[in-house]
């Protein structure tokens, strides 16, 4: 089989693509982390709550 070597614009073109495809991966890891972390939250002030009969978080 021949092997193709690339070209500098075609090179460049794939370092593009995978910086594209890094970029949105990382970017939605982000979005979930911030998710997640606010779902962990509720459900400590949740168990707060219990344990508080609700007055814990109350001024």
């Amino acid at each position: 089989m021949i092997q193709r070597r690339l070209k500098p614009k075609n090179l460049s073109q794939s370092i593009l693509e995978y910086l594209v495809v890094i970029i949105v991966i990382t970017a939605a890891l982000v979005a979930i982390a911030a998710y997640y972390k606010r779902s962990l939250q509720g459900k400590y002030r949740q168990a707060g709550d219990v344990f508080g009969r609700g007055g814990q978080y109350t001024p």
